[in-house]
């Protein structure tokens, strides 16, 4: 019980962190859907669902990779072999992308955006950078000092656009300043605005990143590539699973499918009701940065199977109440952060966007056992199936019901995925799951959510307060 209320607190640290940390980022959704149109915001979520497929590369999985083998031997050994080849690869691919901005700008359909390619490919070096020292934040259990960086990171890159984006506009107006804000960057202000605030991490992370050694050994960083390229191209299928419904929908949605909007402004409407969703993903997110070290040291013990069987238990318990929390209050949530009526026009995605989150976390939790089994291989299988489901189901829907057919496809993908990770796992590395006791909170849950939807009064302030009060009993 007591390495439960370790990884516990560790969550804690690490979810409180990233609640808070997207709380204050949401005020950035309130500002880009004041500030821009959907059409404009369709652009930035296009260009940033390349970057979040990119990303994964950028990293190569070595993060993982780091748990492993620093669990196994030597901790700084494993770090600098890491780094070295996180390092080597973000400095080439990022080299090649700034060389090369206009025609990558040009491939993707936005020939005016090169200068918006240089500054992305400058963030994902950085990340690049920064992304094993982050690690080894992690396995050294530095968790406050993990979330205290990444919460101001984000109290950074918020303040840097209230600047860029309202601030300047304002004092643009007098003459003495009317050279300091130019309206043609539009959009270019979020990117500069998330580069600088990247920056600075650098400085409170130079420690770290200081004491690198770089490492060629073959015989050190040949197991670990050979570990980390399955757990990559894992990623990679994953950010596709993840952002391919953004990009397939500019591509395949017909202009005149909806009579209020194009493609584009459907993909600004998509993208901004995705992030209404963010609230699973963050669980999602503070359960691996503390149960990714948690489980690797673990691994070895004889108790292990059932000590994940109860991270599992507790993990969908808690993902559960947030999906009805959520569901309940979404539009009182949306009232608060998507600013323009255009953008809550598909607040009905909400529930389906949260279910897909919600079987993903599931699929996080039962994914552990190939890889401290090493066979890392097996997240390749399943990720490549989850993306085969993804571009089918949106081909297939996308043109059919609009963006409610990505919607079901990220629903379809995480539960492929979901069961074909479950039943392989049994074969390879039992672990006594009991999915049995939580099948009731499963039909409430759903139950409640349906009836969100179905009964409503026509009065907000009361539908509103109606729905917190139900929602603090849950």
């Amino acid at each position: 019980m007591s390495q439960l209320k370790r990884l516990a607190g560790d969550t804690a640290i690490y979810g409180v962190s990233s609640i808070l940390g997207r709380s204050i980022n949401y005020l950035l959704v309130m500002l880009h859907t004041e500030v821009f149109l959907p059409t404009e915001l369709g652009v930035f979520a296009y260009l940033y669902s390349y970057i979040g497929i990119i990303n994964v590369i950028y990293t190569f999985g070595m993060e993982t990779a780091f748990f492993r083998f620093a669990n196994k031997g030597s901790s700084k050994v494993s770090y600098n072999a890491a780094c070295t080849t996180v390092i080597g690869i973000s400095t080439l691919l990022s080299t090649l992308i700034i060389l090369n901005a206009s025609s990558v700008a040009s491939l993707i359909g936005y020939p005016d955006v090169s200068l918006l390619i240089i500054w992305l490919a400058i963030i994902l070096w950085i990340d690049g950078i920064l992304a094993i020292p982050f690690a080894r934040l992690r396995h050294e259990n530095k968790a406050k000092l993990f979330a205290a960086l990444k919460v101001g990171n984000i109290f950074a890159n918020v303040g840097l656009q209230l600047i860029f984006l309202l601030l300047l506009p304002y004092l643009s107006k007098f003459e003495t300043f009317s050279n300091i804000y130019d309206s043609s960057l539009g959009i270019g202000y979020i990117v500069l605005a998330n580069l600088i605030a990247n920056a600075l991490f650098l400085p409170f992370l130079w420690k770290y990143i200081a004491s690198i050694r770089i490492t060629i050994s073959k015989k050190v960083v040949k197991p670990m590539i050979k570990y980390a390229t399955p757990i990559m191209i894992m990623g990679v299928a994953g950010m596709v699973n993840e952002m391919l419904g953004t990009i397939m929908l500019k591509n395949l949605l017909p202009d005149d499918f909806y009579a209020s909007m194009n493609s584009e402004a459907a993909v600004g409407v998509y993208s901004q009701t995705f992030k209404l969703s963010i609230f699973m993903l963050l669980a999602i997110q503070a359960f691996r940065y503390a149960g990714e070290p948690f489980f690797f040291s673990n691994a070895a013990d004889k108790n292990a199977p059932a000590l994940f069987a109860k991270v599992m238990h507790y993990f969908i318990l808690l993902s559960l109440l947030m999906l009805v929390v959520v569901s309940l209050n979404v539009n009182l949530i949306a009232e608060i952060f998507l600013r323009k009526p255009e953008f809550r026009v598909a607040l009905y995605l909400v529930p389906i966007l949260l279910l897909g989150k919600f079987l993903y976390g599931i699929y996080v939790n039962l994914n552990v056992w190939f890889k401290i089994t090493d066979k890392t291989i097996y997240g390749t299988y399943f990720s490549i199936l989850g993306a085969a489901v993804t571009i089918i189901g949106n081909v297939l829907l996308i043109p059919i019901i609009g963006y409610l057919g990505s919607a079901i496809t990220t629903v379809l993908c995480y539960l492929t995925m979901m069961l074909a990770c479950y039943f392989t796992g049994k074969k390879h590395y039992p672990i006594p799951y009991n999915f049995k006791k939580v099948t009731p909170y499963v039909i409430i849950s759903a139950v409640l959510v349906y009836l969100s939807f179905v009964f409503e009064h026509p009065n907000f302030i009361i539908d509103s307060t109606i729905r917190i009060i139900i929602s603090l009993g849950v």
